[in-house]
């Protein structure tokens, strides 16, 4: 799970100079594609060399904008830890870059802004859960935020069956076998002795419980729970914390890597954290008698200019060329990107984030109306 925080775009835009360079090329994380990343870098950047030395550029000025890109890139671990896509951003004054988890079209934009709206989407991959694997032989939690997942320990709880036992005096005895891959105590019922043994699991995924909703009352955010069918089933009879998902991660969890549990963790978290957007949307779609929502991508430019725009539906992939005329208050709509002309998607994102408004980045067929561009206004004069 990638995330690019809006304060660090809000930065981007902030830092942007006369000239403003954006590259995106699709990387791989391993193999021989893997090794053609930095050279598919080096062509495009000399692509980029060459506009520039066109539009006035002395050689000596355009190698050493790039310096520090060649720096970064030279290093061992850069190319080592990819992910689909690598966006980077540099002027005279500023450079930074962004590993992706979407593959971009290979490409370069030279302008008075940065082309931000390939990062729109990652703003979408945000909030703090917790994933809790209910297991007898290691019962775990995990904290899993956009930048980083840590395992969340427990104090003074037994977190095996096997440990729970040691601690727990019993009326009657247990009958119990230490399962073949050396993972603790496994129980299993035996004539009348199912019962003693659910509600000995019963019990130690209470104790369990108790631990883990006192901690979350203090962290709050959702709790998505991993595991057995039957754990699961207890666990949630035992729970007091309000906000467990009801979807689950069904199976045994105990082999599975962190990696593993952050992405199949993400499928069910990101239709909670997407909640915010699809009220936004729903709130578009109520609104279609109004003059307060737009898909015209010239009004919108227009209007995020002036600070108009409340919310702004930014599609993926898709780009609209032309020129906007603030003296005029005209848009004009191009084919093609050329020295007078702009990504006026761009423009309007760019603009919008200015101006505080909310910006939402999309797949196309997301976007209210399947349009180019979507908004909601704050007023319409």
């Amino acid at each position: 799970m990638s995330v690019v925080k809006r304060e660090i775009i809000e930065n981007l835009v902030s830092s942007t100079k006369d000239v403003n360079i954006s590259i995106f090329i699709p990387t791989h994380k391993k193999g021989e594609e893997g090794k053609q990343d930095s050279i598919r870098l080096k062509n495009i950047i000399q692509k980029v060399k060459s506009e520039l030395q066109e539009l006035g550029w002395k050689e000596s000025r355009v190698e050493k904008l790039f310096e520090d890109v060649y720096a970064k890139t030279k290093e061992n671990q850069f190319w080592l830890h990819q992910d689909k896509g690598l966006a980077l951003y540099v002027n005279e004054d500023y450079f930074d870059f962004f590993k992706i988890p979407v593959s971009p079209e290979e490409n370069y934009y030279i302008a008075e802004n940065f082309l931000i709206t390939p990062l729109l989407e990652l703003q979408n991959h945000h909030g703090i859960y917790h994933v809790l694997v209910l297991s007898q032989s290691e019962t775990k939690m995990f904290k899993i935020a956009p930048d980083a997942t840590v395992k969340v320990e427990f104090e003074s709880v037994p977190t095996s069956m096997e440990e729970h036992l040691k601690y727990h005096v019993h009326e009657r005895s247990m009958q119990h076998h230490t399962g073949a891959s050396g993972n603790g105590a496994v129980f299993h019922g035996q004539g009348g002795e199912g019962d003693d043994n659910a509600k000995e699991l019963e019990l130690f995924l209470k104790h369990i419980e108790n631990k883990v909703t006192k901690y979350l009352k203090k962290n709050n955010g959702p709790l998505i729970l991993a595991g057995p069918d039957r754990l699961v089933a207890y666990y949630r009879k035992a729970n007091k914390y309000t906000n467990v998902l009801e979807e689950a991660l069904s199976g045994n969890a105990d082999n599975k890597s962190v990696k593993e549990i952050e992405e199949e963790s993400w499928e069910i978290a990101q239709s909670y954290f997407r909640q915010e957007i699809e009220s936004d949307i729903e709130r578009f779609n109520n609104l279609q008698e109004s003059d307060l929502i737009s898909t015209d991508v010239a009004e919108i430019v227009k209007s995020a200019y002036y600070g108009k725009v409340d919310t702004l539906f930014v599609p993926m992939g898709f780009r609209q060329f032309g020129a906007f005329d603030p003296q005029e208050n005209r848009v004009e709509i191009s084919d093609k990107l050329n020295g007078q002309t702009v990504d006026l998607i761009n423009f309007a994102a760019v603009s919008a984030l200015k101006t505080g408004s909310t910006l939402y980045g999309l797949q196309h067929s997301e976007v209210p109306k399947n349009s180019g561009l979507a908004a909601i206004y704050r007023y319409r004069s």
